[in-house]
């Protein structure tokens, strides 16, 4: 396949920067929202879409708002049909011990989706790839933008690319990662905000690895009974055990071929040795491959893939920027507007599984928003930016709350390596707690913080 199949045009009114799911989720809510196609762009450093064997996970878990997000753009069917409910999580020791058990069963009754979804990143960039194709849009391939500037004329922005293209556009969107080029060329700032909750806790090393055992672990995963009538039951838990040692998550995969997730402080890139010695000394003992803790010992197979990132948070300092535009006529009016989405505008801990679902649903709403502006000629400049102003700081908002969040469930998990903290036993006598338990769910589910 080519790398670059068409060549940029010289100008659109909006351009999308970046091919990962918030990029991508904002393009069909465009299109879903009556933006023409002529009118959209989208650019991707990368110059092939991934292998599509790939079974590299990333984010696995799409949350019921994040579903009911994609469902109104019509993408959420196929995704539930490719990956595996889950109906809740537990809390455990290294000897299988419960100490918090939880469902999304207190949901119903509020989402069509009162679960939630494991299925890897690249499974999803799939399924939203092929609704790109569905809405007449495409992906211009390796295309790295490296410049932006007020167009001569005043309007919009050119944004300048590794190949010495230009495209001129109204409206920029930033969904080029948590390196994002466009922020950066931007001028916008992007920093861990001020918590109340120490960052030495929090600013851990942790792993990710997709792996295969040696046998089948779905009953270590506990899986979740309902009824017959259901055409696909809700599965699994997702298992948390802590030891003093570290914590260790374990979760299934859509995918038949991949069996769980690891997470854990080690090298860059560990491989199966580093791996299964991790997996003795803090996973589930029925997970161990030692027979004098384990008598029936269990290996993994196989590493499909695994990496090693930070627990950092950042968020930028606004979503939405007006580009050298002249004040004197009122800001949007000349020059062009740049907005971030996904982690070009926010980025926190993996607990919890909050970063990509709220990445597609700040993309979705901004797709809805920019194409009423879009789609009304009778709009001006300036209101059109008050519009996207008003937008984006909720979203800002929403991100700080998130990024709170996810800095308070590390800090308790931290504190459930030392079994003899007050805080151990302050989960165990919560989880008999109804109303915790309910909102607990409700906070993971995102419909609290849509």
């Amino acid at each position: 396949m080519s790398s670059r199949p068409l060549s940029l045009p010289s100008r659109t009114k909006i351009l999308i920067v970046g091919a990962g799911p918030s990029g991508l989720a904002a393009a069909i809510s465009l299109r879903k929202h009556g933006v023409p196609t002529e009118n959209i762009v989208i650019v991707d450093r990368a110059a092939y879409v991934g292998d599509p064997n790939s079974l590299a996970s990333r984010a696995i878990v799409i949350h019921s708002a994040t579903l009911e997000a994609l469902d109104s753009i019509e993408c959420a069917d196929e995704l539930n049909s490719l990956g595996l409910r889950l109906g809740g999580y537990q809390l455990l020791t290294r000897g299988t011990a419960p100490l918090f058990t939880n469902d999304f069963s207190s949901l119903r009754g509020y989402t069509k989706y009162p679960h939630g979804l494991i299925i890897s990143q690249s499974f999803t960039e799939r399924s939203l790839s092929k609704r790109i194709e569905e809405c007449s849009l495409r992906v211009l391939r390796a295309y790295e933008a490296v410049g932006m500037k007020e167009s001569e004329d005043g309007d919009g922005l050119d944004v300048s690319f590794n190949t010495g293209e230009v495209i001129n556009a109204k409206y920029v969107i930033g969904a080029d990662g948590a390196r994002s080029v466009i922020r950066g060329l931007s001028g916008i700032g992007f920093s861990d905000p001020q918590s109340r909750i120490d960052s030495a806790f929090v600013n851990q090393q942790v792993v990710l690895a997709d792996v295969s055992f040696t046998k089948d672990i779905g009953p270590i995963l506990s899986p979740i009974s309902t009824s017959d009538s259901d055409p696909k039951p809700l599965s699994f838990y997702t298992s948390f055990s802590f030891s003093p040692e570290g914590f260790f998550l374990t979760a299934p995969l859509g995918h038949p071929q991949v069996h769980s997730e690891i997470y854990g402080e080690t090298p860059s890139h560990p491989g199966l040795g580093i791996l299964q010695e991790f997996t003795d000394r803090q996973a589930l003992v029925t997970m161990s491959s030692d027979p004098s803790q384990n008598p029936d010992p269990i290996s993994i197979k196989k590493v499909y893939w695994s990496t090693r990132f930070r627990t950092h948070s950042a968020v930028a300092d606004t979503f939405l920027k007006s580009v050298h535009g002249s004040e004197s006529k009122g800001q949007g009016k000349n020059g062009g507007i740049v907005m971030l989405v996904g982690d070009a505008a926010h980025i926190h801990s993996p607990a919890g599984g909050q970063g990509m679902n709220l990445a597609i649903r700040d993309a979705i709403g901004l797709g809805s928003v920019l194409a009423r502006l879009v789609t009304n000629p009778s709009s001006d400049d300036d209101s059109g930016f008050g519009i996207l102003e008003e937008f984006m700081k909720e979203r800002h908002g929403r991100a700080l709350k998130q990024i709170e969040m996810t800095k308070r469930f590390m800090w308790f998990m931290r504190a459930l390596m030392n079994p003899f903290s007050i805080t151990y036993w302050v989960i165990y006598f919560l989880g008999m707690i109804p109303l915790m338990k309910r909102t607990l769910a409700w906070q993971l589910s995102g419909l609290g913080n849509k």
